[in-house]
């Protein structure tokens, strides 16, 4: 019934004063089913903004007696008529909701903005109409009717279960695919799949809707900080009755790329190597991933809510729910004790609760995100304002809106509450604010403050073996005998040749005719090969591999034995000092800037007892490019990830890290490159202080305000 048949329907007595406004006469009402406590529900429909409200027998009643023009009035007829008891707050109240929709004649028309106000306020989601498709889908759809039968939903089932099975059998062909796709030519394919399974799914939800009997106003395009997504226009699904129906729409988009991901994955397990193949790849895997991952999300208005809106059956739930975490919120910290804002049951009000935060939690961390992607849209100044704006939007405004409800009903508000959660505030704040730790965490990897490496000084046929892995030794030990043809055969030649010119020596010295200078030139060559003859020995001597310190041999080849020859770049093994120790470890660039020489240090080697006590000797001044171990690496089982971007070769971290090098002496015996957490006492400071600082250090960067001129 429209507006005018409404006001008929009243008791005949005078017409409404002026003061009292008048419905829009294009209103239309339409049966809406039931309510979650049975009650009757029924839709109040704006046929020019395409816009309705769900209302409930109350307000229906109200519209019923609306010509009554007066509260009491209306309160009174609809007591005598129903087994309703409603006040004339509650008619003032509904009159004020109808005015601030601009359901009533008198409603004031909503003021102009300028375009670039709009812009400010809609370019998060701009709305292109491009199609009218409903003759299409009328025509169309007796040919796809078959589509939406029993048999077909089953064997999509069963292609859906094989073709995961056939694929999870071929999964290095999957990845061998999925690398594929991170060059230019795949990320081309994977926009191509995008757009055809989104269409897809678009056209999913039409046709479901012309089923059901429902115009497909217009089909288009929709941005979404400017990234184009496609959408459908089936805003009339409202006027059916059965939310059965209304569910079938909301899920038919899903549904349909949910069918298109089970027939690609199927198909790509049998088809042969090719441009084809590929193509079925791109579409499975894009229908699988982005239906999951962003249509089924309750979160957003997106598929995922209308589904489960319409599975509950409960319209309007982002707001319903959010009535209901308000109220929680205002009861528990303040006190104040706000009417149940729907008939439902506890446990499905706790849902409620609890779906609220979640959503406004998600949307928080969306937001942000959001802001941060406009931020690096544009240019750093209007990126930075778009930033503000976002923020200011969509998570400063709401929590002063509510921060301005309390305010206007502090008289309500139970003190002894509040206090209670104002000192939970300040022991929060305390804790943020007083700076009570001073302790630094770092990871880094510790070694022994001596090392040794054991080579020959050339190529050696090894003697003897003189120690095992693990042993431990003193300065001046014999560690391993080789020997060496080379040096012997010297050493010998220059001992005969030593002695054949001592003997000349002596034997000129009886010589009449220049003795005196043969026996000068004898004894000089004698000295020659004599220090020859030495120098072969020490030589020799360099064969015998000695301690230079207390230790520990560590790493010894196991392939060494008495009569193997080794090579000079062959390293036999490692002597480590026992008790002197060193640790480079790695801190941040906030962290850094508490650290001294000279501060106390306690280091935890992984797996070990008890900790090791040191000092910091050296701290630099500039960001780590390559990390000083392997062992540090989080691909090789360490705690520090590296740059995605550059080979892994090179150890580039993936964040700014600074080393500091850590000493001390004492302790088990440290065998190299051990990993160890490291925690340094540096200056104290809270963690508020360290959010700000970040933050105006981000600022300062981005805004080029921190750069000299």
């Amino acid at each position: 019934m429209n507006a005018a048949a409404m006001a008929a329907a009243g008791v005949g007595v005078a017409a409404a004063p002026p003061p009292w406004p008048a419905l829009r006469d294009e209103l239309d009402i339409h049966a809406a089913g039931r309510n979650r406590d049975g009650s009757p529900a029924w839709h109040l429909s704006d046929p020019v903004r395409n816009q309705f409200f769900r209302i409930g027998w109350l307000e229906f009643e109200m519209l019923q007696h609306w010509g009554l023009g007066d509260p009491a009035r209306i309160a009174e007829a609809v007591a005598a008529t129903t087994t309703l008891a409603p006040e004339p707050e509650d008619v003032v109240e509904f009159a004020m909701f109808l005015k601030q929709q601009q359901l009533l004649r008198a409603a004031q028309p909503k003021r102009a903005t300028s375009t670039g106000h709009w812009l400010l306020q809609n370019y998060l989601f701009i709305r292109v109409p491009l199609v009218r498709p409903e003759r299409f889908l009328r025509k169309a759809l007796p040919y796809i009717q078959w589509m939406f039968g029993t048999r077909f939903l089953v064997a999509t089932l069963i292609a859906a279960v094989l073709g995961l099975i056939f694929a999870a059998r071929q999964w290095d062909v999957v990845q061998a695919n999925l690398r594929g796709a991170l060059t230019w030519d795949g990320v081309f394919a994977f926009a191509g799949a995008l757009v055809f399974s989104k269409c897809w799914h678009e056209f999913g939800h039409a046709f479901m809707a012309t089923r059901h009997g429902v115009r497909v106003g217009h089909m288009g395009v929709a941005l979404l900080v400017m990234w184009p997504m496609a959408y459908t226009d089936t805003g009339e699904s409202w006027k059916l009755e059965r939310s059965q129906r209304r569910l079938a729409i909301a899920s038919a988009g899903v549904m349909a790329e949910l069918v298109l991901a089970a027939w690609c994955t199927l198909l790509w397990s049998f088809a042969p190597d090719g441009n084809f193949r590929n193509a079925l790849f791109f579409l499975g895997t894009t229908a699988w991933v982005l239906t999951i991952a962003v249509n089924a999300s309750p979160f957003m208005r997106f598929d995922g809510y209308f589904i489960l809106a319409d599975a509950l059956d409960y319209p309007g739930l982002h707001e319903r729910a959010g009535r209901w975490a308000k109220r929680w919120v205002r009861r528990t910290f303040l006190g104040i004790e706000d009417p149940r804002p729907d008939a439902v049951s506890r446990p499905f009000a706790a849902f409620l609760t609890g779906f609220a935060f979640t959503t406004w939690l998600y949307r928080l961390t969306l937001f942000v995100g959001i802001a941060v992607v406009v931020y690096h849209a544009f240019f750093k100044a209007m990126g930075l304002i778009l930033f503000l704006v976002e923020i200011v939007t969509f998570v400063v405004k709401p929590m002063q809106y509510e921060v301005r409800v309390w305010w206007h009903r502090r008289a309500e508000i139970r003190w002894p509450v509040a206090r209670r959660w104002l000192a939970v505030l300040g022991v929060a704040a305390l804790v943020l604010l007083v700076p009570w730790s001073s302790t630094i965490h770092g990871d880094g990897v510790v070694e022994s403050g001596f090392e040794q490496p054991l080579f020959t000084p050339y190529p050696a046929q090894m003697d003897k073996v003189l120690v095992h892995d693990g042993q431990a030794v003193k300065r001046g030990d014999v560690l391993f005998e080789l020997s060496a043809p080379a040096p012997q055969d010297d050493g010998a030649k220059a001992d005969a040749l030593r002695e054949a010119y001592e003997s000349a020596a002596r034997g000129a010295s009886s010589l009449d005719r220049d003795g005196v200078a043969k026996q000068v030139v004898a004894d000089r060559m004698a000295e020659q090969y004599t220090a020859q003859s030495a120098a072969s020995a020490a030589e020799l001597h360099r064969l015998r591999v000695v301690a230079t310190g207390d230790g520990v041999v560590r790493d010894l080849d196991e392939t060494l034995r008495p009569g193997s020859w080794v090579a000079s770049s062959a390293r036999m093994g490692t002597l480590v000092g026992g008790t002197r120790w060193r640790v480079e470890a790695l801190v941040s660039e906030a962290d850094r800037a508490r650290l001294s020489v000279g501060s106390d240090a306690t280091v935890f080697p992984k797996g070990a007892a008890a900790p090791l006590h040191g000092k910091v000797v050296t701290v630099d001044n500039g960001a780590l490019e390559h990390l000083p171990s392997i062992a540090l690496a989080k691909e090789r089982g360490g705690p520090i990830p590296l740059n995605p971007t550059a080979p892994p070769k090179e150890l580039r971290p993936a964040t700014v890290w600074y080393r500091v090098r850590v000493e001390g002496e004492g302790g088990a015996p440290v065998a190299t490159e051990q990993l160890v957490s490291v925690h340094i006492d540096g200056k104290r400071e809270s963690l508020g202080r360290r959010w700000i600082d970040s933050a105006l250090l981000i600022l300062l960067q981005q805004t080029g305000l921190g750069k000299e001129g």
